[in-house]
């Protein structure tokens, strides 16, 4: 009976020692690679053997490393994790699951895990920066936990054709000569603009957050008075964000007068999703739907309903996008039909910031424009191409005060040269923020 006690003890030594030493072979081909900073080839190993290894403390610990250097910070979350709770004396695994948490800006956990950590026997000198982690995730949750941001900005500027009225007094279509009023021509005016803008940011959750923007501005023209605007914007909403994509939604309102008569407002929904492709790259992805009244004239009343597809690209200094917008604006009256139309648009945007103080930006736009009827007097269905770009200086002078110029340029080209007009906007504007 002995003897068999002896075998049944020998093939269990046997086989306990033949399972570290294949779980070890893994563990040391994963560390190599990584120590000598083949982190992706690392992260492909580790892949290999999750299923065999995933639950032991060493591989945890490794393979939350490996996925917090490659931005994986769900991943490395879930691996810290579950390497403390196999090994609670783990002090670099409880430090590095406190920075991914804040990395997820859920700080609240990343706070917790820190004073979790200041509780066990660590050298000195991590414990020092620790306590200064801390006390950056403290301001940081407290900033993110009510964010609110305050703009006021005056421009001055002049613009070369206010009413966006034709070049010429006399205009040819389809053959008649037409004689324009001075209301109908190009006419240029000084302005100045006054601007407030409220943007606010309440975080309810590690991911979770709502939104209101408020935007009230003036437009008062030096003689064209009758040209003169006033314009309110407000939007709230929802939104969702984690390490590699962000989600939208937000009802919008907006009132603008359009002369000295003559009001229009505006509500509607909008969502944007964006997720991040690579790296540098983001996909945009936006949707639009909303409801236009005008108050003197209801054949101006309408539904409008956007789509838009962008790609941005970024760096530290540098962001660009491309996106293409396709749009469509039904007239709500059988009668109005000639003022609804189909639009598609192509832009352009770039940012760069040279240093902390200057920047530039760079945006255009091509835009074709189809009507869905026939222009009841020229008896032509009106088709048109809009062009615009734009250059704009932006210079810090401290963290409260910019300066801040941009020049603009609008053309548009029509089948019915009563439409077609060109306009140059030049401003120099400063704006406080708080």
């Amino acid at each position: 009976m002995w003897r068999y006690s002896f075998y049944f003890c020998f093939y269990l030594f046997i086989g306990c020692n033949f399972s570290a030493v294949s779980s070890e072979q893994p563990l040391l081909k994963i560390s190599e690679a990584y120590n000598n900073q083949k982190t992706q080839e690392a992260f492909k190993i580790a892949e290999m053997y999750f299923d065999e290894l995933a639950g032991t403390a060493e591989f945890d610990a490794l393979y939350g490393q490996i996925c917090l250097k490659l931005n994986k910070i769900d991943e490395a979350v879930f691996a810290f994790e579950r390497a403390i709770s196999e090994n609670p004396n783990d002090y670099i695994s409880f430090y590095l699951l406190a920075l991914s948490y804040a990395k997820q800006n859920n700080l609240n956990q990343s706070e917790q895990t820190l004073n979790t950590l200041l509780l066990l026997p660590i050298p000195n000198d991590l414990r020092i920066n620790i306590q200064e982690n801390l006390q950056f995730v403290k301001t940081k949750r407290e900033n993110l936990d009510s964010n609110t941001i305050q703009r006021l900005s005056l421009n001055l500027g002049h613009d070369s054709n206010v009413n966006s009225g034709s070049l010429d007094d006399r205009v040819v279509v389809s053959g008649v000569e037409i004689l324009l009023d001075e209301a109908s021509q190009k006419s240029a005016d000084r302005f100045a603009r006054f601007d407030y803008q409220f943007n606010g940011k309440w975080q309810s959750t590690q991911y979770e957050a709502w939104r209101l923007n408020l935007n009230l501005s003036q437009l008062i023209h030096n003689n064209l008075t009758q040209f003169n605007r006033n314009q309110g914007n407000i939007g709230f909403g929802y939104e969702y964000a984690n390490s590699s994509s962000r989600l939208n939604l937000r009802g919008v309102a907006s009132v603008m007068s359009l002369d000295e008569a003559t009001y229009q407002q505006q509500v509607g929904v909008l969502t944007s999703i964006q997720y991040q492709l690579l790296k540098n790259w983001v996909f945009e992805f936006n949707a639009k739907a909303s409801s236009v009244n005008n108050v003197q004239n209801e054949d101006l009343d309408s539904d409008i309903f956007e789509l838009d597809l962008g790609f941005l690209y970024f760096q530290n200094r540098f962001l660009a996008k491309i996106a293409f917008l396709n749009g469509k604006q039904n007239a709500d009256l059988q009668s109005a039909r000639h003022y609804g139309r189909d639009y598609k648009a192509a832009s352009f945007y770039l940012s760069y910031n040279i240093s902390t103080l200057h920047a530039f930006v760079i945006s255009s736009q091509y835009k074709t424009v189809e009507h869905h009827d026939i222009h009841p007097f020229f008896m032509v269905l009106r088709e048109e191409n809009i062009r615009n770009a734009a250059f704009e200086w932006r210079y810090s002078l401290s963290k409260q005060w910019y300066l801040h110029t941009r020049f603009s340029h609008y053309n548009k080209s029509s089948n019915l040269a009563i439409y077609e007009f060109d306009r140059n906007e030049l401003y120099l504007g400063a704006s406080y923020e708080f």
